[in-house]
């Protein structure tokens, strides 16, 4: 009983830890994409469906002159122009389901993940985990089982405390070793001033601006 209470609480707390590092958001949107390919969302399949339209529509206008072939470049440009409204009218609707969708996922999992979690800290309030030598831990024997576990004993709530600290803590250095290194930044050449250096941007936002 004690060892089945001690992997479970450790598997809880490195799960939550798990999702932690990933994100909620980030599985979110995950399932979101896999809810849409395995029901067929209409409207995220309607919306690619446009999406080719308008890219192809976009290809035949630049082959199109607008001064010798006019009458057809407007008919073109009004089909482009009638597409992209449908579009932009499409993705606003499935912008709103989707938000919606990762809304609900994400308050699922984390009231699964935390509803879990204390249930089985209050259930077992009382219940030892595991006992320690008291020659060992003697000035902390109280600490290790509170809130109201047997004296000498290691509580669910220190523990899952222990595990939740470790399990982050190794979740964060996988995700630095997985993380990639950015570049160094070059120094600026000596005898460069900050007004040179400043000049061409300057430069440059006139000219997008223009």
């Amino acid at each position: 009983m004690f060892a089945f209470l001690a992997v479970l609480v450790f598997l809880l707390e490195a799960a939550a830890a798990i999702l932690d590092a990933i994100g909620y958001g980030s599985i979110a949107a995950a399932l979101w994409d896999t809810y849409c390919r395995a029901t067929g969302n209409r409207k995220a399949a309607e919306r690619l469906e446009l999406r080719a339209a308008i890219v192809a529509l976009r290809r035949d206008l630049r082959s199109v002159s607008s001064v010798d072939e006019f009458a057809r470049w407007a008919k073109l440009r009004r089909r482009l122009d009638a597409l992209s409204a449908s579009f932009e009218t499409v993705s606003s609707d499935l912008s709103i389901e989707r938000t919606a969708f990762e809304l609900y996922v994400n308050m699922v999992l984390r009231v699964a993940v935390y509803g879990v979690r204390a249930v089985v800290s209050i259930y077992n309030y009382r219940v030892a985990v595991f006992y320690v030598p008291q020659n060992w831990f003697y000035p902390v024997l109280w600490f290790l089982s509170l809130p109201s576990a047997p004296m000498g004993s290691v509580s669910v709530t220190v523990w899952a405390f222990a595990c939740n600290r470790v399990c982050k803590r190794a979740a964060a250095i996988f995700n630095r070793t997985l993380r990639p290194v950015a570049p160094p930044v070059a120094a600026p050449a000596p005898g460069s001033s900050d007004v040179a250096a400043a000049r061409p941007a300057v430069g440059s936002g006139s000219a997008l601006i223009g």
